[in-house]
């Protein structure tokens, strides 16, 4: 059995299958996996975020990191999800593993919002928020200008 890598993540099913299409007609071997039952299911993560994969072989990771390069140029890539730190597309949402069944109880936890959920790299291990936090105008001496002085 190959093992199969993912090389690169997106929010929408049509990017990943323009992406799986260009892969093929190159000669690789690639398919595209929908986490949204996974996401939905077991993380009780609503909407799923970061739930389509694009896969190839372990083999073809190289030429196909080599293609993607140049696809990126073209515009290819631009609606992957990608790590701020890094710029990897290897991306995980939540951030809980999938491969132990713990995982889903980190993400119960996550459900009753005792721990947040998180987006995480695959290449540089850096977890980032699923939202931006809201930036609070401030005055000359940084205190909140909405603030109320008694």
């Amino acid at each position: 059995m190959e093992r199969v890598v993912t090389v690169a993540t997106f929010d929408e099913a049509g990017p990943a299958e323009a992406l799986k299409e260009r892969f093929c007609e190159a000669g690789l071997h690639a398919v595209v996996v929908d986490e949204s039952s996974l996401q939905s299911i077991i993380y009780m993560s609503r909407p799923p975020h970061a739930q389509m994969r694009v896969r190839v072989t372990e083999e073809e990771v190289p030429f196909a990191k080599e293609k993607m390069q140049e696809w990126e140029k073209e515009g290819m890539l631009s609606a992957a999800v990608r790590c701020p730190q890094c710029g990897s597309s290897r991306i995980e949402y939540p951030q809980f593993s999938r491969r132990i069944l713990g995982g889903s109880f980190f993400a119960l936890l996550s459900a009753a919002h005792l721990i947040p959920r998180e987006y995480f790299c695959q290449d540089c291990q850096f977890t980032w928020p699923d939202h931006a936090a809201r930036e609070v105008d401030r005055d000359a001496l940084n205190w909140p200008l909405d603030s109320k002085v008694p």
